[in-house]
């Protein structure tokens, strides 16, 4: 028995949220995640290396993206620190054949290059169920995978 979601295709349903990382304001979240709100949410952000998340596979092992490879990262769990101590970010990726719009990812930035570095972005995009969890001074936001089709995609 599958979970029917027909409202949640509903174009207005669906946040577009999309932030680079770190914000603009030292020790602030981005204003686009400041804004967002439970539900549908089409998430699409940049991180950069100062702010690489941490990552939990499959087999329950835990790591970093320090030094990856440029192309597809897989991990089951994502944190993604968002430059605030008020704001913590969690992602469930979710199977690819299930949850085909999300994607971790090494990316190739030029702008980035430095003597520490070989010039490389985090990019975490796709389409998940926002939930907010209070926490003592911060907002814990738990991401949960949804089809593509819940945020428009494939319509």
């Amino acid at each position: 028995m599958g979970i029917a979601l027909p409202s949640l295709a509903d174009a207005d349903a669906v946040q577009h949220i999309s932030a680079d990382l770190p914000g603009p304001v030292e020790f602030e979240a981005p204003e686009a995640l400041e804004m967002m709100t439970e539900g549908v949410v089409l998430l699409d952000l940049r991180i950069a290396p100062e702010l690489e998340p941490g990552i939990l596979r499959a087999d329950g092992s835990s790591g970093s993206l320090e030094g990856c490879e440029f192309g597809p990262v897989e991990a089951d769990i994502v944190r993604v620190a968002t430059g605030s101590n008020h704001m913590l970010l969690e992602m469930r990726m979710g199977q690819p054949d299930q949850h085909a719009a999300n994607l971790l990812s090494c990316n190739y930035d030029p702008s980035l290059i430095s003597e520490d570095g070989v010039g490389h972005m985090i990019r975490l995009k796709g389409c998940f169920f926002a939930h907010a969890i209070a926490i003592p001074t911060a907002v814990q936001w738990r991401l949960n995978p949804l089809p593509a089709s819940a945020c428009s995609f494939g319509d």
